[in-house]
């Protein structure tokens, strides 16, 4: 004898709302830089966070063709709202990166939290610091 068929069987996903794959992966902070350019300087101003996620971005835009012209980089940290270790090692690079072409680098605009983080890894010895970009042009 054959048993009788049962309730028909379900599973979980048969009700379960279709969600796209993509919109569960994580976004990350985002970071928007503007750039103006001067005769002989040039200034980036970050908004946003400039960690793991963002710093090959931030990396990507100092290190073009147009920014690399000019005999001074300001990055305006002002609007930063943070920064990680990431960020750090990116201000480091582009020091480096500057000082071997015989060109300037420069932050101002670094907030406490950043500037304390700068004094604890000593790299305010080697990242010169203005308050702002004034300052920086005053020097040149």
């Amino acid at each position: 004898m054959t048993p009788s068929p049962g309730p028909e069987a379900h599973t979980a996903s048969d009700s379960a709302p279709q969600v796209d794959a993509d919109s569960l992966l994580p976004t990350g902070p985002t970071l928007a830089l503007a750039s103006r350019r001067g005769p002989r300087h040039a200034v980036v101003a970050v908004d946003g966070a400039i960690d793991y996620h963002t710093a090959p971005q931030l990396l990507g835009h100092l290190a073009t063709t147009e920014m690399q012209k000019v005999p001074l980089l300001i990055l305006d940290l002002t609007q930063a709202d943070f920064c990680d270790s990431s960020a750090l090692g990116a201000f480091v690079e582009m020091h480096r990166r500057r000082s071997d072409a015989g060109h300037r680098f420069a932050l101002t605009g670094v907030q406490p939290e950043v500037r304390r983080i700068l004094e604890l890894t000593r790299l305010t010895s080697v990242l010169p610091l203005h308050e702002t970009v004034k300052d920086v042009l005053s020097e040149d």
